[in-house]
């Protein structure tokens, strides 16, 4: 089991880190699940995704990403919570291995995300990587 540390600025009543901690990997779950019923109340209607390529996609294109489906893992480890009123930030790093057409990519990635917690529920309305790592073919 790897660390997961915790740093709060403020507590809103509504949230600690471990259920951030727990919702962030659920919702990764649901991606490799391709369960797009659950990641539609889970991500913002304004959700913006920045991947490590540069591209930045919203929320739409990123559930017909979801969609097509291919990922076999994606595992967070490393993860640091950031509580404010409303708001959560969350650091750490993602493991993932996608298949595709010939072969499993295995990559990683450190990210920030940040969650809001809107109408009496934590939605996702940022994820950055803010780097990333591919292992050789």
């Amino acid at each position: 089991m790897l660390p997961v540390y915790f740093l709060t600025a403020q507590t809103p009543a509504f949230a600690d880190s471990s259920l951030i901690i727990s919702l962030n990997q659920q919702i990764d779950n649901h991606v490799v699940q391709q369960s797009g019923t659950a990641l539609e109340k889970l991500y913002a209607a304004d959700f913006v995704f920045s991947h490590g390529s540069g591209r930045v996609e919203g929320k739409e294109g990123w559930l017909r990403s979801v969609a097509k489906g291919g990922f076999l893992l994606r595992q967070h480890d490393s993860v640091v919570v950031e509580l404010h009123p409303g708001l959560a930030i969350v650091k750490g790093k993602l493991s993932v291995q996608k298949k595709n057409r010939d072969k499993t990519d295995r990559y990683y990635l450190k990210y920030i995300r940040v969650y809001a917690y809107r109408n009496n529920a934590w939605q996702m309305i940022s994820h950055i990587t803010t780097s990333e790592y591919h292992e050789p073919i």
